[in-house]
């Protein structure tokens, strides 16, 4: 399992570093020492391929032990997680990749742990345990109608139970999670809610067993990556994990992505140094944690001005000194090229011009700069 431990870091360090410009600040400050729950903001759904390499090099885990093991997604484990989760992808395309998966190779993985969760199940799953069962009598009718209304758009037949929609052209749809309290209460659904709080118990206990165990776990806790750049709030399962695993010290990591740029879009892992578990408030601590170690970004501060009516680049460079010190004071991370005011001027200026086809990039890092300081925008 060892050489497969390094290929797949060294296999996700190939992607990352081929499709961002990448950077790991604060290296020297990680730990991966027996006991440890590594937790990190979550901003995108590359965030794991981005994440691994650098840990995989700050602690030279081809030569250290314990191994990192992280708790995943539990849809990733799922046949049919490439037609399902990934957006905009045409019914043909989802119909094509229905039954590819990569969930039969990820089990064979034991540093990888699927986390399920007791009260949200898919759509998919439900369907599969009712088959036989009427659409109306088993879902809510808006949920009824997005699959008569995808039907409708490929030239299907009207579907009424739920087999009708077990196919490739309504994978988006069955990736949905429900809560028990959104689907009628039918009968047939018992056992598959019994089993969905049984695998979630199972799940949180593996992970509790890696960490007294004395090995190192990485999680998410905000549980998805941010869709607006806020960041939190924190899941109640962390303060779960901290309590029952009792882990000797907590890893921040901030993860930040700067696409106003020219070229490849500039990546930041940013480590800082670990923490003793708090006797209580983990949420709250975790939070304060995740917002520091978010790293500081010429994107972040050239958006934040341009959302608060600021364009002229010298006001802009100006902005981008005075946070590069408020992160110092902090102890916040930044790229350290910006210290350098020719680089910040030459940033400033890439920036400004990106941002004038980048709208939904400038709100998300607007929104991510003040986050990270606890502020609302």
């Amino acid at each position: 399992m060892s050489f497969q431990y390094d290929a797949v870091a060294l296999g996700m360090g190939a992607y990352t570093r081929a499709a961002f410009s990448v950077q790991t600040l604060g290296a020297e400050a990680f730990s991966a020492g027996p006991g440890t729950i590594v937790f990190s903001t979550h901003r995108r759904e590359t965030d794991v391929p981005l994440l691994c390499p650098s840990m995989y090099r700050a602690a030279r885990l081809w030569k250290s032990r314990p191994r990192i093991s992280f708790a995943a997604r539990d849809d990733v484990f799922v046949p049919g997680f490439f037609a399902g989760f990934p957006r905009n992808l045409s019914p043909r395309a989802r119909k094509a990749l229905y039954g590819v998966g990569v969930g039969g190779a990820l089990r064979y993985l034991p540093w990888m742990s699927p986390i399920r969760s007791a009260t949200m199940i898919r759509l998919g799953d439900v369907l599969r345990e009712a088959p036989a069962g009427a659409l109306d009598e088993l879902l809510p009718a808006e949920l009824v109608a997005a699959f008569r209304e995808r039907a409708s758009s490929v030239g299907l037949s009207r579907p009424t139970t739920g087999a009708g929609v077990l196919r490739g052209e309504y994978a988006d749809l069955l990736w949905r999670k429900v809560r028990r309290q959104d689907l009628e209460e039918q009968p047939e659904l018992e056992a598959l809610w019994s089993r969905q709080a049984a695998l979630s118990a199972a799940d949180f206990r593996r992970l509790v067993e890696v960490v007294r165990g004395g090995g190192v776990l990485m999680v998410f806790p905000e549980g998805r990556p941010s869709p607006d750049g806020r960041i939190g709030p924190v899941r109640p399962g962390l303060t779960a994990l901290v309590r029952r695993a009792r882990p000797a010290r907590l890893q921040p990591v901030g993860i930040a992505y700067d696409p106003l740029v020219r070229g490849r879009t500039r990546a930041y892992v940013s480590f800082l140094r670990p923490v003793e578990p708090p006797a209580d408030g983990v949420e709250e601590a975790a939070l304060g944690l995740m917002r520091l170690a978010l790293p500081l970004t010429c994107g972040q501060v050239v958006a934040r001005g341009l959302s608060e009516g600021t364009s002229a680049p010298r006001q802009l460079e100006d902005s981008l000194a005075r946070a590069i010190e408020a992160a110092r004071a902090e102890g916040r991370n930044f790229d350290p090229q910006l210290a350098d005011p020719r680089v910040r001027r030459r940033r400033v200026a890439e920036a400004v011009r990106a941002a004038a086809s980048r709208r939904r990039d400038v709100a998300y890092l607007a929104r991510e700069h003040a986050a990270a300081r606890g502020e609302t925008l």
